[in-house]
């Protein structure tokens, strides 16, 4: 498994290199096998067209078994939002970043291609919004929560602000801390926030 990440990894930087030197129409399929040391057959086991690997959108990764803990962590006949739910969540979308290989440097790859090539962007943003749309359903799962109950929406909308927030920090030059710790450090201050609020501000 190892070998096929590390193998998902060159083509997808080999690809974001191209398309930020040259655009999406500047380079091959088969010139980044040339430079990856594949064949393009193996190339079509990983990515669909060239925008995938730019994007990083690889069949390699199956998210299957890291959602269904996050479901399994809830009680859906129980009463109320389990008390681990933003925490649960907010670990499922950094163990998904972790098992991604997401480091500064390949995210700094990306925004140069899609600074290149903006419908890059567009693609890339309706996949965040599709996810996020995905996650309510694993959410409401969870929790059992019917389809019109807002809190689901909310919990996700919530944490993935947080996460963008996390992103920004983690990729600050003088950051040395990883993603999990940043997170957790937004989610003490965001139920600070929610409870100060809730007491009228007191200390």
């Amino acid at each position: 498994m190892k070998r096929r990440v590390n193998t998902a990894h060159r083509l997808t930087a080999a690809a974001r290199r191209r398309t930020s030197e040259d655009g999406l129409s500047g380079f091959t399929v088969d010139e980044i096998c040339d430079e990856a040391g594949i064949s393009r057959r193996t190339f079509f086991n990983y990515f669909a067209s060239k925008e995938d690997a730019v994007l990083g959108f690889t069949t390699l990764w199956d998210q299957h078994e890291l959602e269904e803990r996050f479901t399994a962590g809830g009680d859906p006949d129980a009463p109320g939002l389990s008390p681990n739910l933003l925490d649960d969540y907010a670990g499922l979308l950094v163990e998904r970043w972790t098992e991604v290989g997401l480091t500064p440097e390949h995210v700094a790859d990306l925004v140069a291609a899609t600074d290149r090539e903006p419908r890059l962007f567009s693609r890339l943003f309706e996949s965040v919004r599709a996810r996020e749309r995905a996650d309510v359903d694993l959410v409401r799962n969870r929790e059992g929560l019917p389809e019109d109950d807002l809190r689901a929406q909310v919990a996700v909308q919530l944490v993935s602000a947080l996460a963008g927030a996390c992103m920004g920090r983690f990729l600050e030059p003088d950051n040395t801390d990883p993603l999990h710790t940043i997170m957790q450090r937004r989610l003490v201050a965001a139920r600070e926030v929610f409870a100060a609020t809730l007491t009228g501000g007191t200390r």
